[in-house]
């Protein structure tokens, strides 16, 4: 079993990027590898409860419905949301000081950065 961390750091709102992030990583989960995906930078705004069904992107409810089913660490870099004033995120998402991060990506086998 190898340790996959998948770094989502862009814009939700201007790519499909961070949604086919999130879909790459339900489908890492196939192989039984831990896999862990981290929000960093303007990719924490992707843990929010954001609309993006507004400006004609759909939600990923779907990937982070699965995520969560399969028990996937989901961690928020708090450095990143307190510099956006981002306050709230998505339930099963875990807010963590920039350490754990950086001890997370360390400690993987693989970096997948989107």
């Amino acid at each position: 079993m190898k340790k996959i961390a998948v770094i989502v750091r862009n814009l939700p709102f201007n790519t499909r990027r961070n949604a086919e992030a999130l879909r790459m990583s339900v489908g890492l989960t196939l192989r039984e590898d831990k896999v862990t995906v981290i929000f960093i930078d303007d990719g924490v705004y992707t843990a929010t409860r954001a609309k993006p069904e507004l400006i004609n992107i759909p939600p990923p409810v779907r990937e982070f419905g699965a995520l969560n089913m399969l028990k996937c660490n989901m961690l928020a870099d708090k450095p990143s949301m307190e510099k956006r004033c981002i306050q709230e995120i998505l339930e099963n998402i875990k807010c963590v000081e920039r350490e754990e991060i950086i001890r997370t990506i360390n400690e993987s086998d693989i970096v997948i950065p989107f």
